[in-house]
């Protein structure tokens, strides 16, 4: 793979992924709640996420999502609901949480279940797979090995993704330290929570382009 083409694709996978999104918001939070080694597995989830789309993507999936509205608005409401399902869980949780103490709020989650909500958030979006069909050829040279090259592409994609979402666990683990009291906590979980659902509701609104 050429060089100059492979760090012009860091370049913009570096400013794509820094935008926050769905799947930074849940590891901030997660960051904000369990602490880095436990919310570590939130990051490792929303990656094999990715990887499936990835994968996804690279074997034609993307393509058929593109020529096909009926199949495109199915896998968009699926996202959509789960995006909307995470928001409301967050902020019924937050207000079950309001009398707890704060040691209940943060110990009651198996990093199983972490590792399952990162994945899950990960494939929640289904623009991500075209997304992933439309850049990489882009970055694709016919004068080397296809499979190679995309190998490349995306181990550098999970590379660079895992880099900047620990940037965003650490954030929340800096909320955590500063801001450690009950009602802060339930605070951020009602406005992360609305977010989710906010995400939810543009995923459907929004059109095919």
């Amino acid at each position: 793979m050429d060089i100059t083409l492979w760090l012009a694709y860091i370049g913009v996978i570096t400013v794509l992924i820094a935008i926050p999104g769905p799947s930074s918001l849940l590891i901030t939070l997660h960051g904000y709640k369990y602490g880095i080694k436990k919310a570590n597995n939130t990051i490792i989830g929303n990656l094999l996420g990715s990887l499936v789309l990835m994968g996804g993507s690279s074997l034609g999936i993307g393509v058929i999502l593109t020529s096909s509205t009926f199949l495109f608005s199915i896998a968009k409401y699926i996202g959509a609901s789960y995006l909307l399902y995470l928001g409301i869980k967050t902020l019924l949780y937050a207000k079950s949480k309001k009398l707890s103490p704060l040691e209940d709020i943060i110990d009651n989650a198996t990093s199983l279940s972490l590792l399952k909500q990162g994945f899950l958030t990960g494939l929640s979006n289904p623009k991500d797979l075209l997304f992933f069909a439309a850049l990489f050829p882009t970055f694709l040279s016919a004068d080397a090995s296809l499979y190679f090259q995309l190998s490349v592409l995306m181990f550098t994609w999970l590379s660079i993704d895992y880099g900047l979402k620990l940037i965003y666990l650490l954030l929340g683990k800096k909320l955590n330290i500063q801001f450690s009291t009950t009602n802060l906590l339930v605070l951020f979980n009602q406005i992360t929570g609305g977010i989710f659902i906010s995400f939810a509701m543009l995923l459907v609104v929004s059109s095919r382009e």
